[in-house]
């Protein structure tokens, strides 16, 4: 009976140990979720580097833009991106997509 028993609490440890050695690589937080979870801070870190590139391009425009410092080649360009606008001597060549 002892032998027997012996053996029991040798193979349930084994099992309590299996299942967290399993655990510790396939669980909720193992090791594949830690690196799922890298490349998902990798991808929104590259996001947030172009949110930071697009936030300092607006501020400078705003920037050009504020009262006062009204620039005019700054005036002229938005005027010729938003508005379409063109002098009368400038020729527009007009090209289809591909």
């Amino acid at each position: 009976m002892l032998f027997i028993k012996r053996h029991f609490i040798s193979l349930l440890v084994m099992l309590v140990l299996s299942f967290f050695a399993v655990q510790t690589y396939v669980g909720e937080h193992g090791l594949q979720a830690r690196s799922a979870l890298d490349a998902r801070i990798a991808g929104l870190n590259k996001k947030l580097q172009l949110l930071h590139e697009k936030r300092f391009e607006l501020e400078r425009m705003t920037k050009l833009m504020a009262p006062g410092a009204v620039d005019r080649d700054m005036l002229e360009f938005q005027a010729r991106e938003r508005l379409n606008f063109v002098y009368k001597s400038e020729r527009i060549y007009l090209s289809e997509k591909p």
